[in-house]
């Protein structure tokens, strides 16, 4: 590992750009040798826009390593003001954003996230701007890039400071969006990130719940694997069990069975899992829940 860096980095080894320095050794002299010159900002900018169709990008983990390395240099040379995070980013870095079709704005910075503009985002966060910026839902790039299965970018955004605890107006996390539409890899990014496995929305949902609710059987078994309580109940009583057997997900149901899940839990009116499943005509949840064989 190169010296100087692991000095700059404070000896943080743990974010060290190994796929950089490993993958484009001469991309990271570059950057090594013109660190502290003021040529550094224009070398970045060229690294993070890809300008000729021909021309791929970078591999995500090496592009995650780039932007990466752009924030601390922008931290490191005190170009970001806490004042206005917005107010002094220069105009050539402004209009790079706008050439990707984006204003540049905090509403720009979302929409980028939402339709995953991963350069914009890139110019973004390298112009210093808070990762953490919000929607009138209290929605962070993050939290769509998680809801939109974006693993790439939902990368990015974590790497570049992103808080995955962050919870919006319903007090919904990362993780219960990730879970909800069965994105797996996202799922397993943010374990792996010390997410909070059975964070409860305000209504008292967890991620497993979430997943259970549509039947995302991989996911469901990441959770339990990683910590996930299989008889949480919501402010209402609803387990995963009871959501499970409403929709008629019978591999779900089995799977929350073998790991502790109880089938006796009631729902607020006393409804219980086998209950649900009778009302919705799903036999062999029936005869799972009543102790036959479907």
């Amino acid at each position: 590992m190169d010296e100087k860096l692991l000095r700059i980095l404070n000896n943080r080894k743990q974010n060290y750009p190994h796929a950089l320095e490993k993958q484009f050794p001469r991309v990271f002299s570059q950057i090594m040798s013109l660190w502290d010159t003021p040529e550094i900002d224009a070398l970045f900018s060229e690294l993070m826009v890809t300008k000729r169709s021909d021309r791929q990008g970078f591999p995500p983990d090496v592009a995650s390593d780039i932007i990466y390395l752009s924030m601390v240099h922008s931290r490191q040379s005190g170009r970001k003001t806490v004042d206005d995070p917005w107010g002094h980013v220069s105009e050539k870095l402004r209009d790079q954003i706008e050439q990707q079709g984006v204003e540049f704005s905090p509403q720009g910075f979302i929409k980028a996230a939402e339709s995953g503009k991963r350069e914009a985002i890139a110019l973004f966060l390298s112009a210093g701007v808070e990762v953490d910026t919000c929607d009138e839902r209290l929605w962070t790039p993050l939290m769509i890039s998680s809801f939109n299965g974006d693993e790439q970018m939902a990368e990015l955004l974590i790497k570049s400071g992103a808080n995955i605890h962050h919870r919006d107006g319903a007090g919904y996390c990362p993780l219960h969006w990730a879970a909800f539409n069965g994105f797996a890899k996202v799922v397993k990014l943010l374990l792996d990130k010390h997410a909070n496995v059975n964070a409860c929305s305000n209504h008292g949902w967890t991620a497993l719940m979430q997943a259970a609710t549509r039947g995302h059987l991989s996911v469901s078994h990441m959770l339990i694997e990683n910590g996930a309580d299989v008889n949480a109940a919501s402010n209402d009583g609803w387990t995963s069990l009871h959501k499970a057997a409403a929709n008629g997900h019978l591999p779900e149901v089995k799977l929350l069975l073998s790991k502790g899940a109880d089938f006796r839990k009631k729902y607020r009116d006393g409804t219980t899992a086998l209950d649900l499943a009778r009302k919705n005509k799903h036999k062999e949840i029936v005869a799972l829940l009543s102790g036959g064989k479907p």
